[in-house]
């Protein structure tokens, strides 16, 4: 009789400790539903494994307390060109310790811009070493190098005819450099040398995968094994395999899984592009790829953002996050990128911009950000917080009307 009692009470007690962790679960679960919020900060948060959480909130904490420091005062630094028909130049600006910008001088470029918007992203780029800076010259097709001197000043050092028309968009890799001729529907590229010297590589020209593709951007992958270009007009992303000589295969060509796919950068092992969907209201959406195989594969689709004309892309440095810029809805979305790939947005409006936002960079210190405004020729600079929002903290105005790009370090 003890023994049956005894075995009525565990069978209660079991039953109570069940109900009791089902009700956790329950109430975990309802939590989550009823608090999308807190769940994606949880994922966001990666638990602290991710750096960029915690170099975020130690600059957030240095700010907040006036004691931020870059280290040297003079090491960073932007840059955009003025893409002036018949007078193209190089605008610098220093970087503060704030953030803030400070104009420091305008050069030449030794060629001609068009004197309206390119439409793409990378018309200037800089190498990983920060030494030299390269720029698209447009309206005269050809391509021009800098070397980057002491606190940032610019010094021409040479230009280089393309075999195309209409350059629009230049990527470099160590000693090598390729640029997107968009009337020709080509690329093209060349070898680096002393004094900024760009030697035309034989082979390396390679046709699009047609005409009129109206393609925005080129870029080496990070590993430099590929190149990649997308094409607005035909949806198409296509790759082509970098040889030993410098020179590369004929193009592969994948269909985009988005609509008009236009800018991109790299985060993590992924590639992250934006889709303007032709400018349609409500319809833009980004997309996370694998690109290292020649066949760039989508890991979770074409990931709504709800805006219009999403544009240009950068990555933070530890890849947590990717910003675009809506052109036609003049605002910034944000997307958390998680480690295997997968897409997802966090604010579709994470900040509002001045009229028309087209490039836009994260800066050496990872926490910056600065967007350039086509329409209202401004720079729009802002500091990020750690789940995704970007707040606006200063305005560089009075660029040249048709300014285009953006690159820093």
């Amino acid at each position: 009789m003890k023994k049956m009692s005894f075995f009525k009470i565990s069978v209660a007690a079991a039953i109570l400790v069940s109900f009791t962790a089902c009700k956790k679960n329950d109430d975990q679960t309802t939590t989550n539903v009823n608090n999308p919020k807190t769940g994606m900060e949880e994922m966001i948060s990666e638990k602290g494994a991710n750096p960029d959480e915690a170099s975020i909130t130690q600059t957030v904490t240095l700010a907040n307390t006036g004691n931020r420091e870059r280290g040297d005062d003079d090491g960073h630094y932007l840059y955009t060109e003025s893409n002036i028909l018949g007078t193209n130049s190089i605008i610098g600006y220093k970087i503060k310790k704030d953030g803030a910008l400070q104009w420091q001088e305008q050069v030449l470029s030794g060629g001609s811009g068009t004197g309206k918007s390119l439409g793409s992203q990378g018309a200037l780029v800089i190498d990983k070493e920060h030494e030299w800076l390269y720029a698209v010259n447009a309206g005269c097709n050809s391509v021009s190098s800098f070397k980057i001197g002491d606190k940032g000043k610019l010094t021409l050092g040479h230009s280089a005819d393309v075999d195309g028309k209409t350059p629009v968009s230049v990527t470099v890799h160590k000693d090598l450099l390729y640029v997107l001729n968009r009337a020709t529907d080509n690329i093209q590229g060349f070898k680096i040398g002393s004094g900024g010297m760009m030697t035309p590589i034989g082979g390396s020209i390679q046709p699009l995968s047609s005409t009129g593709v109206d393609a925005p951007q080129i870029s080496f992958t990070p590993n430099g094994d590929w190149i990649i270009v997308t094409e607005k007009a035909t949806n198409i992303i296509g790759t082509f395999k970098v040889k030993n000589d410098g020179s590369v295969n004929a193009g592969t060509f994948t269909a985009s899984v988005g609509k008009t796919p236009f800018g991109f950068d790299f985060s993590r092992n992924y590639m992250i592009v934006s889709n303007a969907a032709g400018g349609m209201a409500g319809a833009g959406s980004s997309t996370s790829y694998t690109p290292y195989n020649g066949k760039p594969t989508a890991i979770n689709g074409a990931v709504a953002s709800e805006q219009a004309a999403p544009c240009w892309v950068a990555t933070t440095k530890y890849g947590r996050f990717a910003y675009v810029t809506n052109t036609a809805s003049n605002n910034i979305s944000s997307y958390y990128v998680s480690p295997w790939g997968g897409l997802y947005l966090v604010h579709g409006e994470a900040a509002k911009t001045d009229n028309g936002p087209v490039d836009i960079v994260v800066s050496a210190n990872n926490y910056d950000v600065y967007e350039l405004n086509g329409k209202s020729n401004t720079i729009g600079w802002y500091q990020r917080k750690p789940f995704g929002e970007l707040i606006l903290k200063g305005t560089a105005t009075n660029l040249p009307l048709s300014t285009v790009g953006l690159a820093t370090y």
